[in-house]
């Protein structure tokens, strides 16, 4: 039995308990949560006396002989009481031989030295090795750098054993390797355990690894699933820690607006002249600050076991005392109000921090920084008539205690900042950039919703709203449609809260909203609306009067599609980029990693690396650790004896904590950022918070910050030159603008490179200065800004030639040349001015620069500020480079947001641009998303050798996206050299699969390695899938056209009603028949048992309207639920023919009239599954039609062949497959259907039918249990000996006989689809090759027989039948 404590014992007892052994125990990575610990064991399990004795016993014998064997065999087999079921190899080699691990590129054979086995079986549950030294230090003289237990982690992951331990007798390391997931150590030391002091510890190691953990508790308490149960909650933590701050802005800018327009009626003048999002701004920078000063205090960053300054300056401590003063006032918060102590300390430590203290009882060194920079909001300190912005203590205790505990949940935890990466730090902050200040115009409330997401609305547009919708539940169902994004409740739910309060409610709301609202008449019109309006921090109504401040979502970077990307992701990504510029040879070399040199340092630090679209920096954080450490080894081979020390002490581990980087790493990681890491980012508040993560990642007690403002900059890295040459001529098409002034440089532009280099040389001798002094830092400023202003006029040069482009994007060529001379003519103005004129000319240049630029920006857009890589980061670009001009590396996870949604937060003018200039010219199909373009950018920065890291939807490697980019890239030579195709987003806040990508501008050896999704290939294709033997894209083939079509798109729900309700119209007048039908969609095809419509339709055809009305039931309903919706339409013919369907389909009605049933699917599935369903019904727009009714299309297209040529070549939306019949089916080279599948189509056909009758599943749910291998149900197995027959069948009627004697090697496969029953993944690669030299065959051949002519060269969609003829189509 587990022994628990009494119930006397507290919850904090039972933490610190817990908190003891942790605290004496070394973890690297991701290991168990506290809450975790206290809810699964609330005790730590006993050592009762005999079994302590025993232990000193053989721990005297150990340290009195120095052999560990028989220590270890103790330890294993007595204190965790494994008994027999552990196997030594030295004892019983048999038994562990087959868990031997190859690794031929160290030619190496690992081999586990014991292993704890599943009683009776050879199953192992946990792998072990011992080890001549400590487990995380590297073997001396091998030249494989992998410790001992990196090791163990490798040979766990080969064999699917999530656990193991490593030990010499002294150090014992738990490692745990997830199969997708980084590795934990946790290291023991075992030197004191038979002492008092080290029980707990004892305790915790028998706790962790007994044989009961192992084999008797539930599945769900054994050590695996409570490190991922503690992984899942680190990260509900992140995520609440996050909506928090937000909160505590928001409230921060609530005290703001408070002291503003207090100030303002007492005749001062307030914040007037600070703008809306420069107080919002500030209050994230406070924030910010003090989430970095509780990070900092924690890791002993900052001097907090100083009695002084834990005293007067600590922000720990002042959360602590302002606590105190609560409890001692009952509770009271109100008493809190009307003192500003705590706001004074925080503006106090803010300064103490920037300018550091000299004092002999508390030295703190200045550590400068823009973020603690007094003169970043001076109104902070000095805004309110020339004193501290007057915010009260209950407000700082409210701030404070939402970065010092979060509710998850119901409960309530403590924030421990020193187990929370600066990836997680900086994903805090990055929530913020998703919003924006502005002054109310009109009263503005908070609405109800999921923490951090809520919507603030005017108050006017809730009273309109519920002047034409007096019942709850009508208002209910238009706030739940309305504001469904941001999760304000369910209509039943808001249909509850809208009902009238209660006297005591009402007597509650009264007195809640008269602390926000003085007026009477206002208060009346909320409180309709109270229990919908949210509450602050304090408990408050969040009620905005007009002309107060307030913060709320923007467009900032909520339509720019970015998400928070975890470590190990960012670290495989940085990692994957650096690799092959560090070594020489390499990665690009050879395969055999034996072989690989590293670089010297020289030449590491010369390295140039950037994230283009950077945000909170987690790829620069990653380039910073991996770069910094290959520095150190480095450094160590040239003899460095600091270097050395680390290179043999420390752990080659997957994760390296920052907070335990030994002096050598912070000294490494400082001269890296200093020379090698660069960053853009289009929101200026990004680049601060991108600066706080370097800074954590490098910042030693002593020294200042890093200075990074030459390295980190704003700015749009989408707008802008990238080349000396556009800006010469003055032209982003540098060709036509070379054409237009004949092959020439403009005269003003004549010296541009011999400016640019002399800014270079500068810029280049400010990184090799000092800056451990404020006054060197001071230094570097001062010459950063000299080379800036040097630069400044060839910059508005560049603005106008920007603008110029931006603004004629889309325009005739005569416009675009028109446009682009006017831009050069104002610069030449510019040059040529006199003394006297030349400010004129210059505000004249930049006005209209800035009107240019603003050419089409939407109202809530930023303003457009183009980034002119050449100017800002001269030295990166200078000719003379060692490897030329441009990065070495562009890693990062560029913003991704879908091609038709672009124009809407960008300007129409701006996507025209980024296709011309970026995409040159190349639409695809115009759905590109976002991510192309910074792809493109991403490889024009590069040098001739340059490398890219990137992530994005899984949609880069798909149809228009993939044209786009990834074709066009490797068309000019780019390699693919790494890939990962698609998988699940590694974090609960973003559904959606990625694909991550690794190209080369550099040409790769025929030895070296091509990856894709971790299996080695020949080659990669833009698909990013494994080359095959035949290269280009599939046609449509003629013999396929007319056959697929696409469904009725209704655009109206109001078209469609209840069977009840038609067969009530059908009773009344039985000629409504004409016009109502079933109506059948993906969702009852996939989950209906009998694939049958849940709903009917009204169908008016393609009638003009008269006709429509002589269906009076049928046309009331359309009149009545579809008109209104349509008049807002943005289509004219779906307007005004709003009675009719936004796409009928006749072509589809026309070819399926002659046929009883027809083969459907859903488009958007994960099944792919066709079916065959009776004809007389209106087909969904989501659903594929295929004319046909023969059984042997039905078993063709539901074959292992056409799934996996329909995943190869269409695309997915989040993890399911959008079948798009063009680009599947019509390009599918078919096989002669012969009796022989028709028979089985026919078989599977009835049998499946019998068996969801019978089972009452649908389509969705039958095949899940046909891809469980669990399942081994008859009527299940039936299923999948059908479908194997039909693959075989298939396989047969192309001819393909030698496949079938090899065997196809149908089983349960891993898929990124998942777990599938198909055939085996070698076999679907051959089949797919085959597929597309027979569809290239049959192509040339139709296009011999002149049956493409007609739609050569063009995109041209196929027209299809003509419509039927008479009134009906069925």
């Amino acid at each position: 039995m587990r022994r628990r404590f009494g119930p006397g014992t507290s919850s904090t007892d039972r933490k610190r308990a817990h908190l003891d052994w942790l605290d004496l125990v070394e973890v690297n990575g991701p290991f168990l949560s506290l809450p975790v610990l206290v809810r699964h064991w609330p005790d730590l399990e006993a050592v009762d006396k005999p079994t302590r004795d025993r232990l000193r016993l053989e721990h005297r014998q150990w340290q009195d002989t120095g052999q560990a064997r028989d220590w270890i065999d103790f330890v294993l087999r007595d204190l965790l009481g494994w008994g027999d079921d552990v196997r030594f190899a030295d004892q019983d080699p048999e038994a562990l031989e087959p868990l031997a691990t190859e690794v031929p590129e160290h030619e190496t054979t690992l081999r586990p030295s014991f292993a704890l086995l599943e009683p009776g079986s050879a199953n192992p549950l946990l792998l072990g090795t011992i080890s001549d030294g400590p487990p995380t230090r590297r073997i001396p003289g091998s030249s494989w750098a992998a410790t001992p237990a990196d090791r163990l982690a490798h040979q766990c992951r080969r064999h699917g054993v999530e656990l193991g331990l490593a030990t010499d007798g002294r150090w014992w390391t738990l490692v745990w390797a997830p199969l997708r997931g980084v590795t934990t150590t946790a290291t023991f030391d075992a030197v004191d355990w038979p002492t008092v002091a080290e029980r707990v510890v004892v305790r915790a190691f028998v706790s962790l690894l007994q044989r009961r953990r192992f084999l008797t508790v539930p599945a769900e308490q054994r050590l695996p699933a409570l490190l991922y149960e503690s992984v899942n909650q680190q990260e509900d933590l992140t995520e609440q820690l996050g909506v928090q701050v937000r909160q505590a802005v928001e409230m921060l800018v609530a005290a703001a607006s408070h002291a503003d327009v207090q100030d303002r009626h007492r005749g001062g003048p307030g914040l007037r002249d600070v703008p809306a999002h420069e107080v919002y701004r500030g209050a994230v920078s406070v924030m910010m600050r003090v989430v970095f000063l509780l990070f900092a205090e924690e890791r002993r960053l900052l001097p907090s076991d100083n009695e002084l300054y834990a005293e007067a300056y600590s922000v720990v401590r002042l959360y602590e005392q302002l606590e105190q003063r609560l409890r001692d006032a009952g509770g009271n918060e109100g008493e809190l109000e009307h003192t500003y102590r705590g706001w004074h300390r925080l503006l106090a430590l803010f300064t103490a921090v920037y300018q550091g203290v000299d004092h002999p009882d508390m030295p703190l060194a200045a550590h400068d920084g823009s973020l603690f920079s007094p003169e970043q909001f001076p109104w902070l300190a000095a805004g309110i008539a020339d004193r501290p912005l007057p915010v009260n203590d209950r407000t700082v205790l409210r701030m404070l205690r939402a970065v010092r505990h979060v509710t998850i949940g119901a409960e309530l935890r403590t924030v421990t900042f020193r187990t929370l990466d600066v990836e997680e730090i900086g994903y805090v902050y990055e929530g913020l950039l998703d919003h924006e200040g502005y002054r109310a115009t009109e009263t503005m409330v908070g609405l109800i919703g999921k923490p951090g997401i809520e919507d603030e609305v005017p108050l006017a547009q809730l009273e309109e709203l519920a002047s034409t919708h007096p019942q709850p539940e009508d208002l209910a169902a238009q706030l739940a449609s309305r504001f469904k994004d941001s999760k304000i409740g369910t209509p039943k739910a808001l249909t509850a809260k809208l009902q009238p309060l209660d006297e005591a409610e009402h007597a509650e709301a009264q007195n809640r909203l008269r602390e926000a609202v003085p007026d009477p008449e206002l208060r009346r019109r909320l409180l309709p609306f109270y229990r919908i309006i949210r509450q602050d921090l304090r408990g408050a109504p969040l009620v905005v009067l007009p002309g107060a401040l307030y913060m709320t979502e923007s467009a900032l970077r909520k339509n720019t599609g970015t998400h928070y990307t975890p470590r190990h992701l960012a670290e495989e990504v940085a990692e994957g980029a650096l690799e092959p510029l560090v070594y020489r040879p390499g990665p690009l070399d050879t395969a055999d990693t034996s072989q690989w040199r590293l670089r010297p340092a020289s030449e590491i630090l010369s390295l140039k690396v950037a994230d283009i679209a950077m945000g909170s920096a987690a790829f620069l954080v990653a380039a910073c650790r991996y770069l910094a450490n290959r520095l150190v080894e480095a450094w160590a081979e040239d003899g460095d004896e600091h270097a050395r020390a680390w290179r043999e002490n420390t752990p080659a581990s997957d994760i390296e904590v920052d907070v335990a980087a030994d002096p050598v790493v912070v000294t490494a990681r400082r001269q890296v950022i200093e020379n090698c890491l660069y960053g853009t980012d289009i929101n200026p508040m990004a680049v601060e918070m991108a600066k706080l993560s370097l800074w954590l990642v490098s910042m030693d007690p002593g020294r200042p910050f890093t200075f990074l403002d030459d390295r980190l900059v704003p700015g749009d890295s989408l707008l802008g030159i990238t080349s000396l040459d556009q800006l010469e001529v003055m032209d982003l098409d540098a060709k036509r603008g070379r054409e237009q002034h004949e092959n020439t440089a403009l005269d003003f532009t004549a010296g541009v490179r011999s400016l640019v280099a002399e800014v270079a040389a500068d810029r280049r001798h400010l990184a090799t200065l000092d800056a451990d002094t404020l006054d060197a830092l001071e230094q570097k400023r001062r010459l950063l800004a000299a080379a800036q202003e040097k630069t400044a006029r060839t910059g508005l040069f560049a603005d106008l030639a920007t603008g110029a482009v931006l603004a004629s994007s889309g325009a005739n060529a005569r416009e675009q040349r028109r446009t682009v001379l006017e831009a050069a003519n104002y610069a030449r103005k510019v040059a040529e001015a006199t003394e006297d004129t030349a400010a004129n000319a210059e505000a004249d240049a930049q006005d209209q620069a800035q009107r240019w630029l603003a050419t089409d920006l939407p109202s809530d857009g930023l303003d457009r500020d183009p980034l002119h890589w050449p100017l800002v980061f001269p030295e990166v670009f200078d000719q003379q480079r060692p490897g030329g001009a441009g990065f070495d590396a562009v890693i990062g996870n560029p913003p991704f947001l879908g091609g038709t949604k672009i124009t809407e937060p960008l300007g129409t003018a701006y996507r025209e641009h980024i296709i011309e200039i970026i995409a040159r010219g190349v639409r695809a199909g115009g759905r590109c998303d976002l991510v192309a373009y910074f792809a493109l950018r991403a490889h024009s920065l590069l040098n001739g050798g340059g490398q890219t890291g990137l992530i994005a939807t899984n949609t880069l490697a798909q149809g228009d996206t993939r044209e786009v980019a990834l074709d066009q890239l490797t068309e000019r030579g780019v390699t693919i050299r790494q890939a990962t195709k698609s998988k699940p987003w590694p974090s609960k806040s973003a559904v959606l699969e990625y694909a991550a990508v690794w190209t080369s501008r550099a040409k790769l050896a025929d030895e070296a390695p091509r990856t894709a999704d971790g299996m080695t290939v020949r080659g990669i294709t833009p698909s990013l899938d494994p080359a095959s033997r035949v290269s280009g894209k599939p046609e449509k083939l003629a013999e396929n056209r007319d056959l697929a079509y696409q469904g009725s798109k209704l655009d109206g729900v109001g078209f469609t009603l209840a069977p009840v309700r038609a067969q009530e119209m059908m009773d009344e007048s039985p000629g409504n028949r004409e016009v109502l039908f079933p109506y059948l969609n993906g969702q009852d095809l996939n989950s209906r048992p009998d694939c049958s419509a849940s709903r009917w339709v009204i169908n008016f055809h393609d009638w003009p309207e008269e006709k429509a009305k002589e269906y009076p039931d049928p046309y009331a309903q359309v009149l009545r639920e579809v008109r209104s919706a349509r008049a807002k339409h943005g289509e004219k013919r779906t307007r005004e023919s709003w009675w009719l369907y936004q796409r009928a389909r006749p072509e589809l009605y026309a070819a399926i009239s002659g046929l009883d049933r027809v083969i459907v699917l859903t488009l958007v599935s994960k099944s792919v599954m066709p079916v065959l369903v009776p004809t007389g019904q209106v087909f969904a727009h989501k659903l594929g039609v295929f004319a046909s009714e023969d059984t042997g299309m039905l078993a063709l297209l539901s074959s292992a062949p056409h799934y996996w040529w329909a995943i190869n070549w269409t695309s997915t939306l989040e993890s399911r497959i959008n079948y798009s019949p063009s680009d599947v089916f019509e390009t599918f080279p078919r096989p002669e259907l012969r009796d022989g599948l028709r028979s089985l189509g026919e078989h599977l056909d009835s049998h499946r039918r019998e068996l969801m009758l019978s089972r009452q599943a649908g389509l969705t749910a039958t095949y899940n249990l046909v891809h469980d291998p669990k399942n081994r149900d008859a009527d299940i197995a039936e299923l999948r000996e059908i479908h194997r027959r039909i693959d075989e069948e298939v396989v047969r009627a192309y001819g393909w006989s030698d496949l079938l004697d090899q065997g196809l090697g149908h089983d349960f496969h891993e898929t990124r689809q998942g777990t599938r029953y198909t055939v085996a993944p070698a076999v679907r690669i051959e089949i797919l090759d085959r597929l597309l030299e027979l569809n290239h065959e049959r192509y040339a051949a139709e296009v011999a027989a002149g049956l493409h002519e007609s739609t050569k060269g063009s995109r041209k969609k196929r027209s299809g039948l003509p419509p039927a003829e008479g009134d009906t189509l069925f």
